[in-house]
């Protein structure tokens, strides 16, 4: 069993992460906040940590930035987003206090004129009486013609999961503006994200299945849906959350995602690659410091009415040697990486034939089923030994790039068409990819990934 600790994801060097927060650009510099818990390796303990980057590769972790030290945001600060407003950096999140079992949650924000010192401001949303506590995760976005926005996931009185609507005119003082969309399947919508890309408004979200009765949570996963927005009045053409979406990933461990655009104007995502259950986490996490990171981070474009997600061109520059592809007949390539870091790009695939693919001894793999239209990864669960699947409809397989680190794999299909994102458990002593059934057209490119020395500062390093 292999070390777990990854090269070139972002992770903090002890404890827990998990959400993305606050993700911006900020006087020259990419800004990614993190829940996290430094203490130990559960969700005890809420803080935001901090990463900074001027490139997108090399990084410093800054250590903390947002503490649960006031009366507001005792028992964690949570989730939420930042913005620039007249040359400060302005973050919004969610301070939650419990006390004798009962949850108060209230939307808060700080702000910095350096990047490095946080002012906490108090606290500026209460939650409406149309909901319960489950009331978080505050994404601030300004808009052309009415000021900014702040959507914040929540749960309504009768336990099913709604967003909410604050406005406000210049990012400091908010208002409650309603209800814009609902769910009547799920019980909680957590960290929503709306942005406009292309002309197009784009909705991000996360419904939740939860129990109630035990205030616990039983699954979710990530929706991703255009919408029509109307800036003026704060509302969305499409009120239901429950039909006419797309799942943003379709592996085991991406949620939470959260968009920003750079000085560029690109919008760039990161999510938390992780959806482990309480068993999976407590067995990754056996021998290590830490345990979770964050996916690679994507651009997102709009490509024929379809959303696309592909790693950020920068990424680019950590591919060194280029080993061998091996061909051991027509229909068969074997690739044998320096390490377990590595990518893999395979195009000019005959969608007329099925291919597969196995990772490092078959700790993964990936199926494209012809007659199905379908393509199926594999993993190996490191808690039952046992191989669980996934799957995602695409009306040809054209063309995969596959990004591998220590311990995970994020996989990009056509282009970005689809995503398959996924930890993994290093076992294989020696990396290897197998691929079955080429025609022999197909074009592969293999790249060993050049691994970070170290991702805990203080000192810029190489991710």
């Amino acid at each position: 069993m292999g070390k777990r600790r990854q090269q070139y994801h972002l992770e903090p060097d002890r404890g827990l992460l998990n959400d993305p927060n606050g993700l911006s650009y900020y006087n020259g510099r990419y800004y990614v906040f993190f829940q996290w818990n430094r203490f130990a390796k559960d969700h005890s303990h809420k803080e935001w940590g901090l990463f900074t980057s001027s490139d997108l590769l090399n990084w410093r972790l800054e250590g903390s930035a947002l503490l649960p030290d006031q009366t507001y945001d005792s028992c964690g600060v949570y989730s939420g987003s930042a913005y620039v407003i007249e040359d400060k950096l302005y973050l919004f999140y969610t301070g939650n206090v419990k006390k004798d079992g009962e949850r108060r949650s209230r939307q808060c924000i700080a702000v910095t004129e350096d990047g490095r010192t946080f002012l906490k401001l108090g606290c500026a949303v209460e939650t409406p009486d149309e909901y319960t506590e489950h009331f978080r995760d505050p994404k601030v976005l300004k808009t052309r013609e009415n000021g900014y926005y702040m959507v914040i996931g929540a749960q309504r009185l009768c336990g099913k999961g709604a967003l909410a609507f604050c406005h406000s005119s210049d990012g400091r003082n908010w208002e409650y503006r309603g209800m814009p969309a609902v769910s009547e399947d799920y019980e909680m919508i957590e960290c929503p994200d709306l942005f406009k890309l292309d002309g197009r408004y784009l909705l991000i979200y996360n419904p939740q299945s939860r129990d109630n009765g035990k205030d616990i949570p039983l699954m979710s996963f990530t929706a991703v849906k255009f919408i029509e927005f109307d800036e003026q009045s704060g509302t969305f053409s499409d009120s239901d959350l429950d039909h006419g979406f797309s799942r943003m990933d379709y592996g085991f461990d991406f949620y939470a995602p959260q968009t920003f655009t750079d000085d560029q104007g690109r919008r760039i995502l990161y999510a938390w690659m992780s959806r482990m259950d309480e068993r999976e986490e407590t067995a990754f996490a056996e021998g290590e410091p830490n345990i979770h990171c964050l996916t690679l981070p994507r651009e997102l474009k709009i490509i024929d009415g379809k959303l696309y997600q592909m790693p950020v061109s920068e990424l680019d520059k950590l591919k060194t040697t280029c080993p061998a592809v091996a061909r051991t007949g027509k229909s068969t390539a074997v690739i044998r990486p320096e390490q377990r870091t590595y990518c893999i790009h395979i195009s000019h695939i005959d969608s007329y034939r099925t291919l597969s693919m196995w990772f490092n001894e078959g700790e993964a793999s990936l199926e494209w089923l012809v007659g199905e239209s379908v393509l199926r990864f594999g993993r190996r669960s490191w808690v039952t030994g046992q191989t669980e699947f996934r799957e995602c409809s695409v009306q040809e397989f054209r063309e995969a790039e596959i990004w591998c680190d220590c311990s995970s794999i994020e996989i990009f299909i056509n282009n970005g068409e689809k995503v398959i994102s996924s930890r993994i458990e290093p076992e294989a002593e020696y990396p290897s990819v197998v691929i079955e059934g080429l025609n022999g057209t197909e074009e592969i490119l293999a790249h060993d990934i050049t691994p970070a020395t170290d991702k805990t500062g203080p000192a810029e390093t190489l991710l």
